[in-house]
């Protein structure tokens, strides 16, 4: 009876059938990712990067393998045939490094590609700097680098005649000639600047000078680090020295003769060729007195090839501009524009300018998201993605009509275009990431199985989409997912999982929450995730709506979500709820375990939960400012901070709560964590705290994938203790 009941529910398979099985915390190391595409001219082929997680059994030593699984990634450069739709990837290069394709040289025969080398240089020890390297494309062979830049290459672009490169490099401030025209914020000092001579004498006991300059001396091996910027926070250590983005001409011609073309102390970002090669124009700072770490707009700079007669075109107060294009007619460039006061919730909007910076003109002021990835088409139409209700659809923007190419709540990551024709990367609630093309006319096809092939054999659940209205008017987007092979009459335990940002935005278009959603289902949880008021893809209005409210009003939104769950769905356990999120999220589970008690247990993951110290702790500062209108140490808006902090509620947490935090992640800061989990602990409240060392804020989306397993399984493993959940875990043999 009991294998007639299995048949029946499809768990057992037919003769002939697949065996499918459900998704595993390991299945992450499968998953693949296009990370850049580029176009042939002619529209006969392309090339991308695909991503991939390895986990090797043992590094060599002196006594053999160590023993241990080494965990990471590689990216690696494969080419497309467009035209034949039986033609296969084939793959470039190969190796432990990663490849990161810049662009195919205008007639197609070369590639240019950033290569980072995974291992450490055996003589120094240390990691090699990223480089420019070309390949051929008609015949193979070993890809050869072109620079070997002390600061390594951050960018390059391919000018248009294909016999020249532009690279990027970011140079520390000490190693650019000349005085900064603006402050350092140093209190008493000059700007300092030594020669071999000065430094040769430096020393402990001698006069000021000497003095000062053996201080420097310890200053520039970070023996003490001495900061004096306020953006003195990276991502996973102290950056304590700005850097300046410089620009340098590979010529191939000539032998691949390096050049640097461009000096001084204004930063050259995204730089862009005209269409003849002869200008260049790049986004920058506006002049100025004021350190550009105090500066909250951009500028639009142009010069010429050599890096000649550099200046600003759109420079002004009240816009902050970015560059994006050239438009095909050399005469006008593409830009965005947005309000500099509106530090966090600004919207860009595409803009044509003249190459004088006057006439300037908007292109399309009815689109309410942000748009990325702007380019031109053959055609001149202009193509971007953009964030909208649970998607990244591709647009085009055509004598002021905009279209949709592809449909959200697809997401569009990545693509590039060329002889009418567009490669993207596409991800699907049913594939996390597979590359497409599509031809004029709409029609679209499949070039890769990235993913397609192992999730052949892999049970999946698909979200269903529901909207709900809240009392003040305000639509909620939001998805369900039932676990796996859920059963009718049946009650399942479910997850409330939220995004971080806040501006951040999640649906079944959205490449890093896959794998998680479909774990959890896989364990037999059901989930439920929404974009809360202050979420990307819903207006600026939307987004604006957490404006000095951070807690109650985004928590209600979700919590919405889930009641309406919980009341529309006879699936859910309304016994059994769990809640978790990252980031923003993590404040936000910390906020709702505050102030309802109705969840079995909780995950706070990487968290902000008291908004004054976080202003000093995390590098993602300006948030204080820009949600919530001033500084901590204003009276007003410190009574704000406070009250909208979830360690003002730490008395009344009584779910048993979990807190995971890395112990390099600066932009949130771990002291954030060691501060709820302190707290609680004190209290003697159910609570169990997690650190990972040598990652940062990036642990779960591009961490060792060693750690993001266990980040996942961690979380499952505190659920299951207050679950009462009979599903068996998942495998990969079952």
């Amino acid at each position: 009876m009991r294998l007639l009941c299995l048949l029946l529910l499809g768990l057992v398979p037919l003769a002939g059938q697949t065996v499918k099985t459900r998704i595993t915390a390991a299945d992450l190391l499968k998953i693949r990712q296009v990370t850049q595409v580029d176009v042939a001219a002619n529209g006969n082929f392309a090339v991308y990067g695909v991503r991939s997680m390895f986990a090797d059994e043992g590094k060599e030593g002196k006594d053999g393998k160590d023993g241990e699984t080494h965990y990471g990634y590689r990216t690696h450069l494969w080419r497309v045939d467009l035209n034949d739709p039986a033609a296969q990837p084939v793959q470039l290069t190969f190796g432990d490094r990663n490849d990161s394709p810049a662009g195919l040289s205008s007639d197609g025969k070369l590639l240019a590609f950033l290569r980072t080398e995974n291992a450490a240089d055996v003589a120094s020890k240390a990691k090699p700097k990223t480089q420019v390297f070309l390949l051929t494309m008609d015949t193979p062979g070993e890809a050869q680098a072109v620079t070997n830049l002390e600061q390594g290459a951050t960018a390059v672009v391919w000018r248009p005649d294909g016999k020249a490169l532009l690279v990027s490099s970011a140079i520390p401030l000490s190693k650019i000639e000349g005085v900064p025209p603006y402050s350092l914020d140093r209190p008493g000092r000059e700007y300092e600047s030594y020669t071999k001579e000065q430094l040769e004498a430096a020393r402990p006991d001698g006069d000021l000078a000497q003095i000062r300059a053996w201080l420097y001396k310890n200053g520039q091996k970070d023996n003490p680090t001495v900061v004096t910027r306020m953006n003195f926070l990276g991502e996973q250590a102290l950056a304590p020295e700005m850097t300046v983005t410089q620009l340098f001409v590979v010529d191939l011609v000539a032998g691949n003769k390096v050049t640097q073309i461009t000096k001084g102390f204004l930063p050259h970002n995204n730089p862009q060729w005209s269409p003849d090669g002869q200008l260049i124009a790049y986004g920058s700072y506006p002049e100025g007195k004021q350190n550009p770490d105090r500066v909250r707009r951009g500028a639009v700079r142009l010069m010429d090839s050599a890096g000649n007669g550099d200046h600003a075109i759109l420079d002004d107060e009240h816009h902050n501009w970015q560059v994006a294009r050239f438009a095909p007619d050399g005469q006008h460039l593409l830009v965005t524009v947005s309000d500099p006061s509106d530090l966090i919730y600004a919207q860009p909007q595409l803009a044509l300018t003249n190459l004088e910076g006057k006439d300037v003109k908007m292109l399309y002021s009815k689109w309410d998201a942000s748009p990325q990835g702007v380019t031109y088409a053959v055609d001149g139409s202009i193509l971007f993605t953009s964030g909208w209700q649970g998607g990244f659809p591709l647009l085009r923007l055509r004598e002021a009509q905009l279209e949709t190419l592809i449909e959200s709540p697809d997401g569009v990551q990545t693509f590039g275009t060329a002889a009418g024709k567009i490669v993207y990367a596409l991800t699907k609630a049913e594939n996390p990431n597979e590359l497409y093309l599509w031809e004029p006319g709409g029609k679209t096809r499949r070039l890769t199985d990235l993913n397609e092939g192992w999730l052949a054999g892999k049970l999946l659940v698909m979200p269903q989409e529901k909207w709900l209205t809240r009392p003040d008017g305000r639509k909620v987007q939001y998805w369900v997912m039932a676990p796996e092979g859920a059963e009718e009459g049946k009650r399942y335990p479910w997850v409330l999982d939220m995004h971080g940002g806040p501006s951040a935005m999640w649906g079944p278009g959205e490449f890093s929450m896959w794998h998680e959603f479909q774990t959890f289902c896989a364990w037999g949880y059901g989930v439920v995730y929404a974009n809360p008021r202050g979420s990307s893809g819903y207006g600026a209005g939307f987004q604006k709506a957490n404006y000095k409210n951070w807690g109650a009003g985004p928590a209600g939104d979700v919590l919405a979500a889930l009641d309406e769950t919980v009341k529309s769905n006879s699936l859910v356990d309304k016994d059994r709820l769990f809640l978790t999120g990252g980031s923003y999220a993590g404040y936000l589970t910390a906020w709702i375990v505050g102030h309802d008690n109705r969840f079995k247990a909780a995950a706070a993951q990487r968290g902000v939960y008291d908004l004054s110290t976080f202003y000093g702790e995390g590098n993602a500062y300006v948030l204080v400012q820009g949600a919530f209108g001033g500084f901590p140490w204003q009276p007003e808006t410190k009574k704000l901070l406070d009250s909208e902090s979830p360690v003002s509620y730490v008395s009344r947490i009584h779910t048993p709560l979990l807190i995971l935090h890395a112990s390099t992640d600066y932009r949130t800061g771990p002291v954030q964590s060691q501060m709820l989990f302190r707290e609680l602990a004190q209290q003697g409240k159910p609570v169990e705290y997690i650190r990972y060392p040598g990652e940062g804020h990036e642990l779960t989306r591009s961490g060792n994938p060693g750690r993001r397993m266990d980040h996942m399984l961690r979380i499952v493993e505190f659920f299951e203790r207050y679950a009462r959940n009979e599903r068996q875990p998942p495998s990969n043999t079952q």
